[in-house]
């Protein structure tokens, strides 16, 4: 299990460019359902989950939770 600092956060180790890469098009994805549905991406979890396959056998699979939050309604001259 990684270390973690005073933060509650891990020890940030060397990605290679594959994890790089995924954490740039998670962000995108996460920024355009920001964008989209004028809410805040609060926190996500990675999860794993049983589901079943075609023949009906039990197998994990990774799933995002994402607890999101709706922006507070500016209030002001502009409309």
């Amino acid at each position: 299990m990684a270390q973690t600092n005073g933060l509650g956060i891990r020890s940030k180790l060397p990605d290679g460019p594959e994890v790089d890469e995924a954490e740039r098009k998670v962000g995108a994805v996460l920024e355009d359902l920001e964008d989209k549905s004028d809410v805040d991406v609060k926190d996500i979890d990675l999860e794993e989950v049983v589901d079943t396959d075609a023949q009906d056998r039990p197998v994990i699979k990774k799933a995002v939770d994402i607890q999101a939050q709706e922006r507070p309604k500016k209030k002001g001259w502009a409309s």
